[in-house]
Parts: structure tokens; C-alpha cells; sequence
């Protein structure tokens, strides 16, 4: 699953943040770079990714 596009960024590289960094949105974003570009990934509207920055985390959570 994409995530972000502009940092390609996918669904498990969100999975293994929020394993090093819980729900710390800011470490996550600094280790992957995801939602620090154009921003639209943080916002589910955006249409070129399957789930936005801040439902992956949600989801990475209920996962572990």
C-alpha cells in the first residue's frame, strides 16, 4: 500500500516507525520522510496513495 508518493513511501516502512516510535508522528515523519513534501498524503483526499500518513499509523498500531 502507498502511503506517499513524493517520499515513496510505503505501508511498511510505516509499520516498522510506529514500532520504533509508537504513534510519535514527528519521529515517524523524520525517519521516513512520509507526509513532509507536498503534505496531501497527511489528508485523505489524495488520490495517488491507498491510505493517508495518519491512517497507517492508526492501523500500524492496531497491528502490533
Amino acid at each position: 500500500m502507498k502511503v506517499c508518493r513524493c517520499a515513496y513511501i510505503d505501508y511498511d516502512s510505516i509499520v516498522e516507525s510506529v514500532k520504533q516510535f509508537g504513534d510519535d508522528l514527528e519521529a515517524i515523519q523524520e525517519e521516513t520522510d512520509a507526509g513532509t513534501i507536498c503534505e496531501m498524503c497527511m489528508f485523505d483526499e489524495c488520490a495517488k496513495i491507498d491510505i493517508s500518513v495518519p491512517a497507517a499509523i492508526k492501523k500500524a498500531l492496531e497491528e502490533i
